[in-house]
């Protein structure tokens, strides 16, 4: 790049070359006719000067061009000295977000594998379920198959003895046919003989009082009394006998009118020779009544119970009173860990206050899940939803206390970590965040009645349920609420049972277990 000085140079060369210029046009005026070759000469020389002075000034103009984009060219690179400057904070500020952004990255990845990690436990252990629940279905199904079958065969048993009893039933009724046709040829005979008796009397009294007319002629007033009352005597006697036939005869046909509408199977009882005073000789021709299968006696039997519209609680438990002694233990606990839960039961108290229901412990700990009421001096308004202590929820109580049957129902799902809680089919809690990826164990202490501070014991008299509990049962899933309102409606129980009131181990102190199938039964 030229300095100032240079062109301050050519700018002075230039004033001399026009100084020069200005004293030869001078000279070549005083000169003109001399030296006429000279000034061509000056001419030419003048002319090549002014070609040099367009060439330097293109020159000049060129440098002053090149002057200029160098000073711009400056100020360029100062601008993108800035803007690299600031591209570089910008880059610096990316990469600080994308470390922190990756570092954040492999946080959640690594989370994110963990919960990978367990759910693929979960599904693992939701797959094992799954097949021992095909493999009991199937047990279930084979079992069915063999009750149905021997349910088939019985019903096969029972219509071919129905058929045997209609074939009996008409050969009783062909034999009751031919008793009633006996029974009222000899009714026949009863009248014949009876008016032959009453004709037979008739002809003796004439033939009597003929001669007592001409005795009574002959003798004194009180001998004829006599006589007159010893003849009325033997009259009365002879009468007697016909009296006493017609009188049997009525009441026979009287029995035979009450038992032929009410029981045609049965047998009438037969006429005695006495009744007659002849034997019923022609009735031996007559086919004996079938003696295969005999007709019991009509005894008197109970009222029938009303029939029930809640048929699907089997039995009851019934805890009388507040002891350590009054519980139930189940055969085993749960088979396999359990991610959703739903507990119901139909449950009565008249203790004001609601006991421990439920109570399931383990040797890792014994409030693994419990559902956990207590007797205290203040009001009862909730019991204790425990699943893993130390967390627990609160439900209320206070619709049970009323001395009446109420369907409960609690439900539980680690997979959302909510909870649902209806009585009488109504929700009456419900929340989420609890417990939520949890697992309840299997293998346990499952008790009804108590708390467990200890696997199996560790009773609190004042945590003891008072009350009764029907149709108790436990799944391992959760339930939806039509599957609610069809259990407290009397509906069949939803699959996926894994307590009832059929796994009881025992019952402990003054417990009592009665079976009654439906709700309306149980008192």
């Amino acid at each position: 790049m030229p300095s100032c000085g240079t062109v301050a140079w050519l700018l002075l060369l230039l004033t001399c070359l026009c100084a020069q210029r200005g004293s030869g046009q001078q000279a070549g005026q005083a000169e003109a006719g001399t030296r006429k070759p000279f000034f061509e000469r000056l001419r030419r020389l003048e002319e090549q000067f002014r070609r040099f002075q367009e060439l330097t000034l293109t020159r000049l103009q060129g440098i002053a061009d090149n002057y200029n984009i160098s000073y711009n060219i400056e100020a360029r690179f100062q601008l993108l000295t800035d803007q690299y400057t600031n591209i570089s904070q910008a880059i610096t500020g990316f990469q600080d977000t994308a470390a922190s952004d990756l570092n954040s990255l492999k946080f959640w990845t690594k989370k994110l594998q963990k919960k990978s990690k367990k759910l693929d436990l979960k599904v693992s252990a939701l797959e094992k379920a799954l097949n021992e629940k095909n493999k009991q279905t199937l047990r279930d199904n084979k079992e069915r198959d063999a009750v149905l079958s021997s349910l088939t065969q019985e019903l096969q048993d029972q219509r071919d003895q129905i058929s045997s009893l209609s074939s009996d039933r008409d050969q009783a009724r062909a034999g009751l046919q031919g008793l009633q046709d006996a029974l009222r040829s000899q009714e026949a005979k009863v009248e014949r003989f009876e008016q032959q008796v009453s004709s037979a009397l008739q002809n003796e009294a004439l033939s009597s009082s003929e001669p007592s007319a001409q005795h009574s002629s002959n003798q004194t007033p009180e001998g004829k009394a006599t006589e007159t009352q010893d003849t009325d005597g033997e009259q009365l006697q002879q009468q007697k006998p016909g009296k006493k036939l017609q009188v049997k005869h009525f009441k026979g046909r009287q029995l035979q009118e009450r038992q032929t509408p009410r029981t045609p199977a049965l047998r009438p009882q037969p006429v005695k020779e006495t009744q007659v005073n002849q034997p019923l000789q022609q009735t031996q021709g007559l086919p004996p009544p079938p003696q295969r299968h005999k007709i019991p006696r009509q005894q008197q039997q109970e009222s029938p119970k009303k029939p029930g519209t809640i048929c699907n609680v089997k039995s009851m438990l019934v805890f009388p009173n507040a002891s350590t002694e009054n519980y139930v233990t189940f055969t085993k606990g749960f088979p396999a860990e359990l991610h959703e839960l739903s507990v119901c039961t139909w449950l009565r108290t008249g203790a004001g206050y609601l006991g421990t229901l439920l109570s399931y412990a383990t040797e890792e700990n014994d409030n693994k899940l419990v559902l956990h009421g207590r007797n205290s001096s203040a009001p009862q308004t909730s019991m204790h939803f425990v699943i893993g202590d130390p967390a627990f929820r609160e439900l209320p109580v206070g619709p049970l206390l009323d001395r009446g049957w109420h369907h409960l129902c609690v439900i539980w799902s680690s997979i959302e970590g909510k909870y649902w809680y209806y009585v009488d089919r109504r929700l009456s809690a419900a929340g989420s965040k609890f417990q939520k990826g949890y697992e309840v164990p299997s293998g346990g202490s499952l008790v009804l009645g108590q708390e467990q501070d200890s696997v199996g014991g560790g009773f609190d008299v004042a945590e003891s349920f008072v009350g009764s509990l029907a149709g108790f049962t436990a799944w391992n899933r959760a339930l939806t609420p039509g599957e609610v309102s069809g259990i407290a409606t009397g509906k069949g129980l939803p699959r996926g049972t894994v307590f009832t009131l059929d796994d009881i181990a025992a019952v402990h102190g003054d417990v009592q277990r009665v079976d009654c199938g439906c709700l309306e039964h149980c008192v």
